[in-house]
């Protein structure tokens, strides 16, 4: 427990550190593809709720903008409606499409403005108060589409409230990057509730077939859990009661106090607490009973009111539990030391979580996860703790049973045997499963044709190169290469001789460019590029000659079909003075190639 506290605190130190550190530009470069943290926002308090976006746009009335110190706003519980504002620019000539996130699901309701040189362009109303189906993006989160325009200043302003603790995240994606961070986001909660699931129902079936009332306990504590985090991280939402605005709310209140029911009630049974501690067992049921009424209670008041108790109970819950635990290994009892350790995460996530909600703590992934992370781990554990309590139970029985030791024992090596059996085959299917992606990642990242890199392989190893010529002054040249009258090669000999022909060219290729960081590559239909690093533009032209000497020796056949392939091949050299600019570089092989195309073909320009 003690290294676990010590984790907890260097994890939440980082999270301060990472909170305070970030800063951006609110220039967005027309490359700009992954996710900022908005820059340059501002908010307002509007502490009756009632300013209108009139009132708040003008820039003659007295409103007190104070400057955003924090990557997310965090206001803990407050009656208050609050207003952030912020400008965004793009540097590029095109209009460019990004996504506006406000990541937190549980807000009552969140009014977006869009305004382009002082013109309201867009308003939208959001909030888990409003059927799921009325939102622009299908997304958990509440999320809108943005277009900015280049030399334009965008000025947008979110005005959010909620019974709930009001935070306002704000981040801004590229299509590209909200795909992949969704993506990822729904991978990891799928793994999760996968496993509670699994936990769930192993534990279910151990209470049917055992009949201890403490795994029904628990699984009932592990449902409530998963309830909870699905509800904060509005999956239910989307998925269970899309319509079902008023219970989505009171939903969150009913597990939250079923966590406290069923975590008391499992740990008074699993500790064995009546029997050992009496006064110990009276105030959990105390504890439970307060729960339940308070479960009950939340149907009828208003959630403002009774999240706050009910984050009082889990306060108290995680301190009575990390308690009872402590209290009972002192007892010498076995299994407690086990639920002592499980609990302590629980002491962990939990009070990041209560904290986070209530505003004491920044909104950060730490924060924001603790409690999955910390039930996550308490659910394992407690599946241990569980296992444990059956392995001593049986032992006793061992004892106490001298005749069905051997049996036991025969038990015991059948288990070992079918575990190593089983550790056997996870083995080859996982030996087998990281081959198939082995073998995925490559076709990912080949021409299924002619075997050489793709396209999106040769950018990606373009911009590293490119990068590493400008860090290092070194050379780096570029071959655009167009197989001369390939048109024609199809219309005449039909396009499986086509393909021959590009297999075979591709293969000079390779064979012409043999340095380990030369790089070959399909570059579309006819048209090839050869990648050379630290290479000069004689070396490259060099280079060029080879190929079409290797090309001119080389005849391509099927059948009575016989032919000699030329290509046409530009050149472009440059010792970049810019990390960023090797579009140029490209263009300018393109343009070379072009123009020997025009000179009659199977030329090298440089």
């Amino acid at each position: 427990m003690q290294v676990s506290l010590f984790s907890w605190l260097l994890a939440l130190a980082a999270s301060f550190v990472h909170d305070t550190a970030q800063a951006a530009p609110s220039l967005l470069p027309d490359t700009e593809a992954m996710v900022r943290m908005i820059p340059g926002r501002e908010y307002l308090e509007d502490s009756a709720g009632t300013l209108s976006i009139a009132e708040v746009t003008d820039e003659t009335k007295p409103n007190e903008w104070v400057p955003a110190e924090r990557s997310v706003l965090n206001f803990g519980y407050t009656r208050s409606a609050y207003w952030t504002r912020f400008d965004l620019e793009q540097t590029g000539q095109q209009p460019r499409k990004f996504f506006l996130e406000i990541a937190y699901p549980i807000l009552d309701q969140v009014d977006i403005f869009v305004f382009r040189n002082g013109k309201l362009l867009k308003q939208t109303r959001m909030g888990d108060r409003l059927p799921y189906h009325e939102r622009l993006i299908d997304h958990p989160s509440f999320v809108v589409p943005l277009e900015l325009v280049p030399q334009d200043t965008t000025r947008v302003y979110v005005r959010a409230q909620s019974s709930s603790s009001l935070q306002i995240p704000l981040y801004l994606w590229s299509p590209e990057a909200f795909i992949e961070q969704s993506y990822e986001e729904a991978l990891t909660r799928a793994l999760f509730y996968g496993a509670m699931l699994v936990l769930g129902i192993y534990n279910l079936l151990l209470f049917l077939a055992v009949r201890d009332i403490s795994y029904f306990f628990y699984v009932m504590y592990m449902f409530f859990i998963t309830l909870m985090l699905g509800t904060v991280q509005g999956v239910t939402f989307k998925v269970f009661w899309p319509n079902a605005t008023w219970w989505n709310d009171t939903s969150i209140l009913i597990a939250l106090n079923g966590m406290v029911i069923f975590a008391t009630l499992f740990l008074r049974s699993f500790l064995a607490v009546p029997a050992a501690r009496p006064w110990l067992s009276k105030f959990l049921m105390l504890l439970a009973g307060t729960a339940v009424l308070a479960a009950g209670m939340s149907l009828v008041l208003p959630y403002n009111q009774m999240i706050k108790m009910t984050m009082a109970l889990i306060i108290v819950g995680i301190f009575t539990g990390i308690s009872a635990g402590l209290v009972r290994w002192y007892d010498r009892y076995h299994s407690a030391k086990y639920f002592s350790i499980a609990w302590a995460f629980v002491l962990v996530g939990g009070l990041v979580f209560a904290f986070n909600k209530i505003g004491w703590l920044p909104r950060t992934w730490f924060t924001e996860n603790a409690a999955l992370l910390g039930a996550a781990a308490e659910g394992v554990l407690l599946s241990f703790a569980l296992a444990y309590r059956v392995n001593q139970e049986r032992e006793m029985r061992e004892l106490a049973q001298k005749e069905s030791v051997e049996a036991q024992r025969q038990l015991l090596a059948h288990q070992v045997q079918a575990n190593e059996e089983l550790d056997q085959i996870v083995r080859i299917r996982t030996e087998e499963l990281e081959l198939a992606n082995e073998q995925l990642q490559k076709l990912s990242h080949t021409d299924g044709l002619t075997g050489l890199w793709n396209r999106r392989s040769f950018e990606a190893a373009f911009a590293d190169e490119f990068k590493r010529a400008h860090r290092e002054k070194l050379p780096v040249a570029i071959l655009m290469i167009d197989l001369d009258n390939f048109k024609s090669i199809n219309d005449r000999y039909g396009h499986p001789f086509g393909d021959r022909c590009l297999i075979a060219a591709a293969q000079v290729l390779e064979g012409c460019a043999r340095r380990p960081p030369d790089m070959v590559a399909r570059y579309g239909g006819e048209e090839f590029v050869v990648l050379l690093p630290g290479t000069n533009t004689s070396g490259a032209i060099y280079l060029a000659e080879r190929i079409q000497r290797g090309l001119a020796e080389t005849t391509v056949t099927d059948g009575d079909a016989q032919l000699t392939v030329s290509a046409s091949i530009g050149v472009a050299c440059v010792v970049p003075d810019s990390s960023d600019n090797r579009e140029a570089l490209l263009q300018a092989a393109d343009q070379r190639l072009y123009l020997a195309k025009q000179n009659g073909r199977n030329r090298i320009e440089s």
